[in-house]
């Protein structure tokens, strides 16, 4: 899928000036390379993507399912926040679930001195664990603090970012322990730990605050510190995470299948390798769900890090394979064989060229097989289908044989070799490929290099992308954002790029601020990101409406749908007629989005139309949060749908998406009586109840196609009128 034309937009010398914008003209009305439906397969495949570089098991000992949520998270599906902004910004949180926690207790094999660790934490309520990386501090702060939560509270893992010395008795709930992974930067004293201190015994609550070792110990901090050296029993470990993944069935059949898989010697060898507590864990999970597809234990290991570190750093040390395919398929491994190897060229055109070579690169192409080139570099081709603009198509696939290999020869390239620069020219160059998944990938990839310097990609490449008049350059930013906030360092300083972007005096930067609002920081934080939106929305500037809407799409197709109903319903009240119109758009667009989640005929149900079936009742009566969650959410759809029938510049909209939505009834009856209900709450007053009986008339007598749910419905309204 190809961008918009960006001869059509403003030229770069004026998109590269901070005080004149663009036109108007074509700005307002680009069409963003991602629609609806895109957004929504958007979604997938993003995550797939950036699972791809997370193979490692960086994300911590315990593996989390769900991401960090706001604090306005309560529930599922209930949301409790100030989305006009009018309030301060307050840490955000996630709670650990019941499972997280057993997991926790399931898992964790105490190090030495952690029972003293637990009484200095409930005496002084305040803990700082510190020490080097690979020794699994971060899942001994997140244990202390489950073990020390008190009856009717909770464990909160406060979001990337939150500053320790910030935190006031606001942000602290009664009875609860919090864990804060404060980073690099972070460097506490004890006159701050002590005012924390008191805080927390207000509350009866407690705080374990994990930062790294690089900083100096003063002998006053060392009351409120624990120092964890070295990680615990790494054979114990393995031993919890493997019985804690192994299923109840295979535990049934083999009694003593985790304690014979420890005790394989190629285990034994690589627990010997010092690995750490989060690859300890990923292994865990190698060996569960590799075993189990019929391979073998030193192919599931390879996936882990110390090991595919040690492949990469050998394959790249063979003169023979080839640097630039292997690169290629690091970064773009999983596509079609024959877009791959387009990949390779182009990087080592740029090889040759900086090396400073006058002549074209010589191309030789029957000295090896494919499969010669292919094994040399470890990879290997399968039988595929890849999505094209012209519907799925078959095709040989390349990538790695080891999962784990990808992320380690993108890490040893980075640090190891002088090849940053080159690679940056190569990536950024891609965000403008032909091919919808080149581009994607190559943001991505790019996010995943931020991890590592996140001031050299962002100078290098986003702040040039955010200024692009190109929109699928505003794009790869925003999906490159996406990886960076997921990092508990790196985000703080991506959110703050971001924030940079909204407040500045460039429209495209604001383009592309709205972008990463919605597609890089809502998932994770999406009261922050949709604070985002709001705050570009009151700038009136209808250049930005498009973004704005792709951000609340993207939102939206997240799994946040009540919160970005209710947002859109809250914001409606306070803005101009321009930017109501463009609210209420965006409101008819969602309509279209199909796929509610939980329902077996999901790709039929819009998923507009299920909440407003679900806020009728058809949810657990007895659950009074969700019941006053329904309440809202039936009141903001019943609301928007009549602010955009009411409304001359979106009425024609409003009375097609409704024509959509009755065809789709028709032919798929499931939530016919349904959107009946809705209607029956839209007919209020004489002149809306007109205008829809004129209207469903039309399509119930339609003489070419006659509507059975527009009939009922006409004569429902008829006999309204009638009375």
């Amino acid at each position: 899928m190809t961008g918009p034309d960006p001869d059509q937009n403003p030229g770069p010398d004026e998109a590269r000036s901070e005080k004149d914008t663009p036109p108007d003209s074509s700005a307002e009305r680009e069409h963003d390379p991602y629609g609806t439906d895109d957004v929504q397969r958007l979604r997938s495949v993003l995550e797939h993507d950036v699972r791809r570089f997370n193979s490692s098991g960086s994300s911590g000992s315990v593996y989390f399912d769900e991401q960090v949520r706001a604090e306005s998270l309560v529930g599922r599906d209930q949301f409790i926040i100030n989305l006009n902004d009018s309030a301060a910004t307050r840490p955000s949180w996630r709670r650990f679930s019941d499972r997280e926690t057993a997991e926790l207790d399931a898992v964790f094999v105490p190090p030495s001195g952690a029972a003293e660790a637990q009484r200095q934490l409930r005496r002084q309520r305040v803990l700082v664990v510190y020490g080097p990386g690979r020794t699994g501090k971060h899942f001994y702060a997140r244990a202390l603090a489950a073990a020390v939560t008190s009856t009717g509270g909770e464990c909160r893992l406060l979001a990337p970012g939150t500053d320790p010395d910030a935190l006031s008795s606001d942000d602290i709930a009664r009875d609860c322990a919090y864990v804060i992974a404060a980073g690099t930067t972070y460097v506490p004293s004890a006159f701050h730990l002590s005012r924390i201190s008191r805080l927390l015994a207000e509350r009866h609550a407690h705080l374990v605050i994990v930062v790294d070792a690089s900083f100096q110990v003063f002998e006053e901090l060392r009351e409120w510190m624990v120092e964890q050296k070295v990680t615990g029993d790494r054979r114990e470990m393995l031993l919890r995470h493997l019985q804690l993944r192994l299923s109840t069935r295979q535990l049934a059949k083999e009694p003593r299948r985790a304690e014979d898989l420890v005790a394989l010697p190629e285990l034994a060898d690589w627990l010997a390798s010092e690995p750490s507590p989060a690859e300890i864990a990923h292994a865990a999970r190698a060996l569960v769900q590799g075993l189990d597809d019929g391979r073998s234990v030193a192919d599931c290991l390879a996936q882990v890090g110390a090991r595919a570190a040690d492949d990469a750093r050998a394959l790249l040390g063979r003169t023979e394979a080839s640097w630039e395919l292997a690169t290629a398929i690091a970064f773009f491994g999983g596509l079609a064989y024959s877009t791959v190897l387009g990949l390779e060229d182009s990087l080592a055109d740029l090889t040759h060229e900086a090396a400073g070579h006058d002549k074209p690169r010589s191309r030789s192409f029957l000295t090896v097989t494919r499969s010669q080139r292919l094994d040399l570099v470890l990879a290997s081709t399968v039988s595929s289908v890849v999505a094209t603009p012209y519907g799925s198509s078959p095709a040989e696939t390349v990538d790695f044989i080891g999962a784990g290999l990808a992320d380690a020869l993108i890490d040893v390239l980075w640090k190891e070799y002088d090849t940053p620069a080159l690679l940056l020219r190569w990536l950024s160059g891609l965000a403008r490929h032909p091919v919808e998944a080149v581009r994607r990938r190559a943001a991505v990839s790019l996010g995943r290099l931020s991890l590592l310097d996140f001031t050299q990609i962002a100078e290098g490449v986003l702040q040039e992308w955010a200024l692009s008049p190109d929109p699928r350059d505003r794009w790869a930013a925003a999906l490159a954002v996406s990886v960076a906030v997921r990092d508990p360092v790196v985000a703080p300083h991506a959110m703050g790029l971001v924030e940079s972007w909204g407040t500045g005096g460039n429209r495209y930067r604001r383009m592309t601020a709205a972008l990463a609002w919605g597609v890089g920081i809502s998932p994770l934080q999406p009261v922050v990101g949709l604070r985002g939106l709001r705050r570009l929305l009151r700038t009136n500037d209808p250049g930005l409406y498009s973004a704005v809407q792709a951000g609340l799409v993207t939102t939206f197709t997240g799994g946040l749908e009540p919160l970005v109903l209710d947002a859109i319903g809250t914001w409606l009240p306070d803005t101009t007629d321009d930017a109501r119109d463009n609210l209420l758009a965006v409101f008819l667009r969602l309509c279209l989005v199909r796929g509610a989640k939980g329902r077996p005929d999901a790709n039929s149900w819009p998923t507009v139309l299920w909440m407003f079936d679900r806020s009728l009742g058809h949810g657990d009566s007895r659950d009074t949060s969700r019941t006053a969650s329904a309440r809202r959410t039936h009141d903001d759809i019943t609301d928007l749908w009549r602010a955009a029938l009411d409304a001359r510049a979106t009425r024609p909209t409003a009375l097609r998406v409704l024509t959509t939505w009755i065809r789709w009834a028709d032919e798929r009856g499931e939530f016919r009586e349904a959107l009946l209900d809705l209607l029956d709450f839209l007919a209020e007053g004489e002149t809306a109840v007109r205008r829809l009986e004129h209207h469903i008339g039309r399509l119930a007598q339609d003489r070419k196609r006659p509507s059975h749910t527009a009939g009922e419905a006409w004569r429902e309204l008829s006999a309204l009128l009638e009375k």
